[in-house]
């Protein structure tokens, strides 16, 4: 990996990101269509300002790499380094930022191969506050500059779960078990910084098993949450890794805080 490549180039990025996009938030210009994403969404004014200005602060610092977006897909940036990739969500929670609410974020993985277990660097920045998670593999993950690691509440009527819901019978039936003994469920939708609230402790776990969800999205609070000692699998139980090639490219998972209360969950489900 190019040693141009740290977490100050990425606090760059994210001090651009925010520059263009708080101004933005809320307001009517924000959401004009301009086109429809890589990743088969409409994207936005605002969606299109923030990925331009990570392109824009990768070109400035003569960074040459390949870039999976959103938005844009795969792109190279300059002569395109083919051991460093960029996997990119420069506005999650973009619903959010329409109407206002200050929950979102930028998401940036830096990875020397295309999968979720190769990503090196990573962090989540929310766009409306200070909130700046990071992690380095090897070296754990912080919140603001400060370690973390997350919650190890494991009875099922004590913990804060997130759940991403879809209308949709057979997926509300497979849920059915967690809706009916979890006491408290949220849902704030931005899947970003949920994963990262449960590698710091503020969420228990996230349960997002629609089928809908972006590796772009999941890419740098998979690494955030693994390196706070957090617990991250498919739907079955099984270790999530997943090729990070392309936006289309879906998952689903369930993230937590602990073994215990992982299978707690997973023993919830119900089968299809």
């Amino acid at each position: 990996m190019s040693l141009d490549v740290d977490l100050k180039l990425l606090e760059q990025i994210v001090k651009e990101v925010k520059s263009k996009v708080k101004p933005l938030i809320g307001r009517v210009e924000a959401w004009k269509i301009v086109g429809v994403g890589a990743g088969g969404d409409q994207t936005r004014y605002i969606d299109l300002v923030a990925e331009q200005t990570v392109f824009d602060c990768l070109k400035t610092n003569n960074i040459s790499c390949f870039v999976v977006s959103e938005e844009s897909g795969f792109r190279k940036v300059l002569d395109g380094n083919p051991n460093l990739y960029f996997i990119v969500d420069s506005l999650d929670g973009t619903y959010n930022a329409l109407h206002g609410v200050p929950f979102n974020a930028i998401s940036l993985a830096v990875a020397n191969q295309l999968k979720l277990s190769a990503i090196r660097l990573g962090v989540v920045a929310s766009l409306t506050d200070e909130m700046f998670f990071s992690a380095e593999k090897g070296s754990g993950a912080k919140l603001n500059g400060e370690p973390i690691s997350p919650s190890q509440k494991e009875k099922i009527e004590d913990v804060l779960v997130s759940i991403s819901f879809t209308p949709n019978k057979k997926f509300l039936e497979k849920i059915s078990g967690i809706l009916e003994n979890v006491v408290h469920v949220r849902h704030f939708g931005a899947n970003a910084l949920e994963v990262c609230f449960v590698a710091c402790g503020r969420l228990d776990a996230v349960i997002d098993i629609r089928g809908k969800l972006r590796v772009t999205d999941l890419a740098a609070a998979y690494l955030i949450l693994k390196e706070a000692g957090g617990l991250i699998v498919d739907e079955n139980g099984f270790p999530l890794d997943s090729p990070a090639d392309s936006p289309e490219k879906k998952v689903s998972m369930i993230a937590a805080g602990n073994k215990k209360l992982l299978d707690k969950l997973l023993g919830l489900l119900k089968s299809s």
